[in-house]
């Protein structure tokens, strides 16, 4: 391996160049030398406006390439086992974008296959990497909360239309591409979220789901209601149909609860004696003025350093199986 870990990019959508080819540019151990996508022209464009080497219609020809290391993949949900196993076999470490996979068995095979070849896998549930979110796990670990009996954690947009770089045609609607809808983009967020910082599993969750703008097929709107093995009850709400968004979490504990989603950094502990602690968590900064996700730099340093990841195929399976006990179809 070169001193650099020299990284390919499958798939040139609004993720690719909003998070990893600029997280990658500016990450000193990290070299991108190619992309590729279907539409070999914003391919191009995209290797030409970031001085990347190399650009293909054909993601084969980054895996076939002996000098490249590792790749993202941030193509459609329905391609992620295809491409992900074909990336695992051929010896590179794959960042995947989620969900994982829209089948539990591929996302078995997806972390089975990163065992066996003995490399990095690591699926991209950023909010676990959010600085507001990872200080709610240390103030959880302190136990000045206590037991916490309950939550309530929302994750609301307008909808893929107004982000993805097809619009109105994106694929985040098209069940043959998508597999799901909102519980897919949205959902597996948020319980990926929720079990990390409770360090706990659902014994039970329930979901009830709907499309209310007709012209999506997949689902816009849904609701969880869950109870962990360890005993604590809580909601989830996802929406596609709300351009005011909604981030509001709430963790219920004995001693107090603590909330985000307020403010846009800021958690905010109420104890029951009447202390209140406020605090705003914010991220690094990248260059081009927009917040760094902390993903990218996770899965470069864990590839020069042979550490298991935070999200590593097993883990995903977790959520992943997860998800698809509590699908209402």
């Amino acid at each position: 391996m070169s001193e650099k870990i020299r990284v390919g990019v499958i798939g040139c959508g609004k993720i690719a160049q909003w998070r990893h080819i600029p997280e990658y540019q500016e990450n000193p151990l990290a070299e991108l030398v190619a992309v590729s996508d279907i539409d070999l022209a914003r391919a191009q464009s995209i290797a030409a406006a970031w001085q990347i080497p190399r650009a293909y219609a054909d993601y084969r020809q980054i895996l076939d390439s002996p000098d490249i290391d590792a790749v993202s993949i941030c193509t459609p949900n329905a391609t992620h086992a295809e491409i992900g196993l074909l990336a695992l076999q051929a010896g590179k470490h794959v960042l995947l974008e989620k969900p994982m996979a829209i089948r539990l068995e591929d996302c078995l095979a997806l972390a089975e296959e990163a065992e066996r070849q003995q490399t990095i896998l690591l699926v991209g549930h950023n909010q676990r990497f959010i600085p507001v979110y990872r200080r709610a796990k240390e103030l959880l670990e302190e136990g000045s909360l206590g037991k916490i009996c309950q939550f309530t954690s929302h994750f609301h947009h307008g909808g893929p239309e107004g982000w993805s770089i097809d619009g109105e045609q994106t694929w985040f609607t098209d069940k043959t591409k998508a597999g799901f809808g909102v519980i897919a983009d949205l959902g597996v967020h948020k319980l990926d979220l929720i079990r990390w910082l409770l360090a706990d599993e659902f014994s039970q969750l329930t979901a009830f789901a709907e499309t209310f703008q007709r012209k999506r097929v997949v689902e816009d709107s849904a609701v969880m209601l869950g109870k962990t093995a360890g005993g604590i009850v809580g909601t989830f709400s996802f929406s596609w149909n709300n351009p005011l968004q909604d981030h509001r979490m709430v963790l219920f504990g004995e001693h107090g609860n603590l909330t985000t989603g307020e403010t846009m950094f800021g958690i905010k502990v109420e104890y029951h004696d009447g202390r209140v602690l406020e605090e705003e968590q914010y991220p690094l900064r990248r260059q081009d003025g927009h917040f760094s996700s902390g993903v990218i730099e996770h899965f470069i340093a864990c590839i020069k350093n042979g550490d298991r990841p935070l999200i590593d195929g097993c883990e995903a399976v977790r959520t992943m199986r997860t998800i698809f006990r509590a699908l209402p179809w």
